[in-house]
Parts: C-alpha cells; structure tokens; sequence
C-alpha cells in the first residue's frame, strides 16, 4: 500500500510539470485526477477531472471518476450529472449506469435511480447488485410486484444469499402473499438462522396465512435470539390473540410495557385480549363489565400514543358498545371513519351506535355510506336499524 501511494506521489509530480510544460494535455489532467482519487484526495481529483473534461468532454473514463470523487466527498446531485455524462457517452456500461443508480438514490430521487438500476440490469442481466439495489429501490417505493421480480433474479443468482431470500420475503409480505413470503423466510431462515428479525417476518407471515402454532414458534424463536425484540413480542400477543389464548396475550404484552411502557401496539392487543375475554361464553355480568372496562382504558392509551390509527378509535367505540355506552361509542366510530374513510367495518358500528342511542336517520346516514363499500355489510346491517 505504501509503495502504491509513493508511486501515485511520484505520478502527480510527473503529471504536473506535464501540465506546466503544455496547459492542454488532457491525458495527463485525466492521469493527474485519477492519481489524486487513487490517494484518496477526492477534492483534488475533482478539481483535476473537470479540466479534463473541458479539455475533452467525449472522455467518459473522466466521467466517471468525476462522478466517483463527487460521491466519497457526498455530493451525490453532482456524482449523478457527471456519471449522465458518462452514460451518453458509454451508452452500453451497466456499470456506469449501476453507479448512476446509487447516485441518484444518494441524491433522492427514487424514480430515477430505479431507471438507472433497471438500465444496468438490462444491459448485464446477470448482474447481481443492480438487481439487488434495484429490488431496495423499489420496495422503498412500495413498488411490491416489482420489487419481487428484481429479489427472485437475486435469487436466482445467489441462492445461498440469505438476505436476498430475507427481501424477497418482505416483498412478498407487501404483495399480501403471505404462503410465498413464508417460503422466502424459511429459506432465509435455514441460510442463516440466527437472525432474529428473519423469524418475526416469517412469524408474522405464518399467522397472516392463519398458521398460528407455527407462527407462535417462530415468533419465540425471534425472542429467543433477541430477547428486547419488542416487535416479536407484540406480534406474539397478536398470534396468541387469534389461538384464543388471551391471557398469554396480556402476559406477554405486559412484559413489553413494563419495560417500554409508550408501544401503542402493545396496548392495543391487550385491548384485544380483555376485549375478546369478555366476548367469551360464560363470562359473568360482573366480570365482562371489568374486563371492557379494561379494553377501553388499552384501546384509549393506544389512542394517546398513536392518534391516527382507525382500528384503535373502532375498537374502542366497540368497548363502549359493548358496555351500553352508546353515546360515547359515537366519538370513536366517527373518528375511524374520518381517519379512514372507507373503513366499513366502522361505518357499521357507527349505524348500530347511533340507533342505540335512538338517532335512526344518523344510522341510516351510515347505512347509505357503507352501501358502495360493502354491499353484503349494508344487507346485515339494516334489519338491526329499520
């Protein structure tokens, strides 16, 4: 390494007295920036390499390391001009375009960095980063279907790659494809099974596939691992909510609470739990009152930490319901369908409360809004308010 740097020394003094003795002599400007890059001296390398493409601007090679020094001093804007240049004039370089890509990704703008990757990807289809960088790129765009179609040539690639398995995954998950997103998961899993958050993904995508038990085991697992993950944990209190194992539910979402006391997310399944424990056969009066009068106090907290969250206002409007406190039911559902206005599932519950609360025309406003976005709901719904 030292003798590298002493030779690129060396060549930064021949370079210059070139430049002393014949001002114009692009090759030894080009030579004399490529030195100062290979040193390390990127503001110099700068200054080198854009006389050099003034002295001739058809030198893409100058671009390029134009565009390089321009990203180790972070400005990307300008590494993303010089590497267009570069790009026209090497028109069939994926690498070019791949460095463009990150540049233009540096310099946020997302719809041209995708542009860029998939240009890369296209004239090296076999190129794994670009492919790679542009399933991240978008996915960051919630571009889902894309983003899975760029992991799966990943993939394909490198099928020992657990972090590509791992993206294709969440690609997946963001598709709604939950039995492929598992798979995707698993793989990742067995390629590297000491990663805890690849265990609460595929937790999580076990129980949205309705998997409960296995989804409890893997979510575990991701605890095991990680013993402070807190997402695992309320993942955990989600799947034990749908096993009907409430009391698990609460237990372990206290232990988050007791530590992290401000995770709405916590708070709202707890709301779920008492909730659902109340809906329960054979709970007494006495006991159901305490224990929806417990899921508004959860549903309320997770309200106070997390104000736009549709599901927690219905749910809590529900609790009031539940308890003969229409009135104060109306608030909530209002709320979620403001917040939400295609929120069905709340429009319902708004009809109910209103006629509860002897307000039937209010109720048969909801009625006539939710007949467009649930046709089926509107037909249950209307012989509880007629």
């Amino acid at each position: 390494m030292a003798s590298s740097a002493g030779h690129h020394e060396e060549a930064i003094q021949s370079f210059r007295e070139a430049l002393r003795l014949k001002s114009a002599y692009e090759e030894a400007q080009y030579n004399l920036g490529f030195s100062y890059y290979q040193l390390g001296k990127y503001a110099e390398a700068v200054d080198a390499l854009q006389k050099a493409t003034q002295l001739n601007a058809q030198d893409a090679d100058a671009f390029e390391y134009l565009g390089a020094s321009y990203i180790k001093l972070n400005q990307p804007a300008q590494a993303a001009a010089a590497y267009e240049s570069a790009s026209r004039l090497d028109p069939q370089n994926a690498e070019t375009f791949y460095a463009l890509g990150n540049a233009y990704e540096s310099a946020g703008d997302a719809d041209k960095a995708i542009e860029a990757f998939k240009q890369a990807a296209r004239l090296k289809p076999n190129y794994v980063e670009a492919q790679f960088d542009l399933g991240d790129a978008l996915y960051k765009q919630n571009k889902f279907d894309e983003a899975a179609q760029a992991y799966r040539q990943v993939v394909r690639l490198k099928p020992k790659d657990a972090e590509a398995q791992s993206n294709l995954g969440d690609a997946y998950r963001g598709q709604g494809r939950f039995a492929d997103a598992v798979i995707a998961y698993r793989e990742a899993s067995r390629l590297k099974p000491d990663d805890a958050e690849v265990q609460d993904y595929l937790g999580y995508s076990l129980g949205r596939d309705r998997h409960w038990p296995e989804a409890a085991a893997a979510l575990k697992e991701a605890i095991r691992l990680k013993p402070d993950y807190t997402d695992a944990y309320v993942n955990l209190g989600w799947v034990y909510n749908n096993s009907n194992q409430f009391q698990d539910s609460v237990s372990i979402l206290k232990q988050v609470l007791a530590v992290k006391p401000e995770v709405a997310a916590a708070h709202f399944n707890i709301g779920i739990a008492y909730s659902r424990q109340a809906q329960a056969a054979g709970a007494k009066d006495s006991e159901r009152k305490k224990l929806f009068q417990q899921a508004i106090d959860s549903f309320s907290q997770a309200i106070r930490l997390r104000p736009d969250w549709p599901e927690a206002h219905n749910n809590l409007g529900v609790a009031y319901g539940s308890t003969g406190r229409f009135k104060e039911a109306i608030p909530s559902h209002l709320e979620a369908v403001k917040l939400k206005p295609s929120y069905a599932g709340a429009l319902f519950n708004l009809a109910i409360a209103y006629r509860k609360s002897g307000d039937r025309n209010k109720a048969i406003e909801a009625y006539n809004k939710l007949i467009p976005l649930n046709p089926g709901l509107a037909q249950k719904l209307y012989p509880l308010i007629k």
